[in-house]
């Protein structure tokens, strides 16, 4: 399962962004500059921490629908 969860990632990773995709960072972005434009270094820093957490978060469920999706295609293959 491992060396398929490494294969999607190395194809991310080469894929360019779709333009959806790359409208939507650069709205993030933008919104997320805005956010923090009066934060201190301290605030700065936990928001930081936080953005982490949350990607962590975000790449185990994205692990999970990963595991899920090969899972089904093994049991259609095997009827």
């Amino acid at each position: 399962m491992n060396h398929v969860l490494q294969l999607v990632r190395d194809i991310l990773e080469n894929e360019k962004r779709a333009a959806e995709e790359q409208l939507q960072l650069n709205k993030v972005c933008e919104l997320e500059d805005k956010f923090v434009k009066d934060f201190s270094k301290e605030k700065w820093k936990e928001s930081f921490d936080l953005d982490i957490e949350k990607g962590q978060l975000h790449n185990l469920e994205i692990e999970r629908v990963i595991e899920i999706t090969c899972n089904v295609c093994k049991d259609l293959f095997l009827r």
